[in-house]
């Protein structure tokens, strides 16, 4: 008995579930547990199309307009659209979050991180800052994809890590869980490709790598994609959803993921006032980065394959999101655009985690403090605005504008700037930014060439017409103290 109650403790389903209540306790706390009331996010753009797409499938309703998202977070939450009408991801999204918690345990286990202490990582890195909070607790698409990440790491590490030949149920299970992320989210379709990739280097170093289990994993990836398939045909038929076409007509932008890392990770001033980058917002993740990076240096083979499995999965999937350009920093925590990496917070909190423990052996310390420096040393390059002429690529233009607009009007507007290079629109070329005189436009398809003139038909006058900027900024790098510590040395030269 005594053996039992051991094993249930060690076990990663009752870490999970604590892990759970908080979410519940933060869910009670943020929004409030009565179920039969409408929350103000059932109205947002994505929310209201979870819950109509939930609703419609509820009643095997396979009409395309009823469905603008990938179905299959809607699918997660259609058995409670009438259980719970007003809520229907309440549900769903608590269960997600469990099952994301626990595979965080196991894939943290070959680290050397117990279930509990696994398991607060899990749940303090997520909840208990209220931006990343919002991230789990409101419904989005990458709760469901979070779980599906986790899980597949989990059981991919557990394939590195055993000494012998994985079994036939583990490798299903990671075909099925690396084809599962892109039918979430398109743009995650590398996850799995990434993570099979690393347990195929590793099986074939080992001499694993045969027919027989090459054809499981990719049966796995068949159970998954053909009921999905199924789906997709009976709401879309053979033609590309409007969603993905959507996803494509914005694009990616690689040749700009420096500027984007740094308006996005380090610090948006001064191009977009007001807004806060992802470290400044979760610090945790500055010391978490540092710890995960002195874990690679001095722990042992096995949390070395571990470390590098996160890793071929995390960078190639931070790219891919930093170069989407409608990730901005104005969306990042005004529209909880933060969502889209929210499944790495965990792994911040685990490096934390290790980065603290480090105190307790000098060689370690060193080697955490010297991680720590170096990742600082990385924010004092910045990259600032500088007045640049029409002879010059513009990376900003700054406008007159009517400072009465609301904020959403000017953001969204349906703006042109026409330069001698062409036309770019407003959030698919550039993104127009509200200031203190009017807005400005940053650049994310391409600079803006020489002779600009907007055109924003949601001006008043004498703001009308193709309009000249007033101002134009080019970028400069330059070394000092991040402009967190400095704002006066990153302001906008005028």
């Amino acid at each position: 008995m005594r053996g039992l109650a051991a094993r249930a403790i060690r076990t990663p389903l009752l870490p999970a579930l604590a892990a759970g209540l908080a979410w519940l306790l933060r869910y009670w706390h943020d929004i409030g547990l009565d179920l039969g009331r409408t929350p103000n996010w059932a109205g947002w753009f994505d929310q209201s199309r979870y819950i109509a797409s939930a609703r419609a499938l509820a009643r095997f309703d396979f009409a395309a307009g009823e469905h603008w998202y990938p179905p299959a977070y809607a699918l997660v939450a259609s058995p409670f659209a009438d259980l719970v009408p007003a809520q229907p991801f309440f549900l769903p999204d608590l269960i997600l979050f469990v099952a994301a918690a626990a595979a965080f345990i196991h894939a943290m286990r070959p680290l050397g991180m117990g279930p509990w202490l696994a398991a607060a990582v899990f749940a303090l890195s997520t909840l208990a800052l209220a931006p990343a909070a919002g991230l789990w607790i409101e419904p989005w698409t990458t709760t469901l994809s979070a779980a599906i990440i986790w899980a597949l790491i989990a059981v991919v590490a557990r394939m590195i890590a055993a000494d012998h030949p994985p079994g036939r149920g583990l490798l299903i299970a990671a075909g099925a869980l690396a084809a599962a992320p892109p039918l979430v989210r398109p743009a995650d379709g590398l996850v799995g490709i990434c993570a099979l990739a690393v347990a195929a280097a590793i099986g074939a170093r080992r001499g694993l790598v045969t027919p027989r289990r090459i054809g499981l994993v990719l049966l796995g990836g068949v159970l998954v994609v053909l009921p999905y398939a199924l789906l997709y045909l009976a709401i879309y038929g053979f033609r590309v959803s409007n969603y993905i076409r959507s996803g494509a007509a914005q694009g990616f932008a690689f040749g700009d993921l420096p500027w984007k890392a740094y308006v996005l990770l380090v610090t948006p001033q001064p191009w977009f006032p007001g807004d806060r980058s992802l470290l400044e917002t979760l610090p945790f993740l500055w010391p978490g980065c540092a710890g995960l990076v002195m874990l690679a240096v001095i722990g042992t083979a096995r949390q070395r394959q571990v470390l590098a499995l996160i890793a071929a999965v995390a960078i190639p999937f931070v790219a891919i999101q930093l170069a989407y350009t409608d990730f901005q920093p104005p969306g990042l925590w005004r529209f909880q655009n933060a969502h889209y990496l929210k499944w790495l917070f965990p792994l911040g909190g685990a490096g934390l985690w290790f980065w603290l423990k480090s105190f307790g052996v000098w060689r370690h310390w060193a080697v955490a403090m010297a991680a720590t420096v170096a990742l600082g040393a990385l924010a004092c390059l910045r990259i600032l605005p500088v007045p640049v002429g029409e002879d010059r690529p513009a990376r900003m233009l700054l406008f007159e504008g009517n400072l009465l607009r609301h904020w959403q009007e000017a953001y969204f507007a349906s703006a042109l700037i026409r330069d001698d290079a062409g036309t770019l629109n407003n959030v698919g070329r550039f993104h127009q930014v509200p200031d203190e005189r009017g807005e400005r436009a940053l650049a994310v398809a391409r600079p803006f060439a020489g002779h600009a003139r907007r055109l924003d038909p949601g001006e008043s006058p004498p703001y009308t017409g193709w309009q000249a900027p007033y101002a134009r900024y080019g970028e400069r790098l330059s070394v000092g103290a991040p402009c967190w510590l400095d704002r006066p040395a990153c302001a906008l030269p005028r």
